[in-house]
């Protein structure tokens, strides 16, 4: 079963720790696209970088 995070007396859901870990791994990503010009190939950026978002989200929360 789940257990809540407290952070200073705020319990956080499990998901919130899957979504900092997702963040602070995402970052360097979006940079490393960037510097290889990967938007040449993605027709919608926005949907294309959400997309990786919820599948490196999905990978996280997998893993814990």
């Amino acid at each position: 079963m789940y257990k809540e995070l407290d952070f200073c007396g705020i319990f956080l859901p499990p998901f919130f720790l899957g979504l900092l870990i997702t963040g602070i791994l995402y970052v360097p990503l979006h940079r490393l696209w960037d510097r290889i010009n990967l938007q040449r190939w993605v027709w919608n950026r926005p949907v294309f970088e959400l997309a990786l978002f919820v599948i490196l989200l999905a990978l996280v929360n997998f893993i814990l």
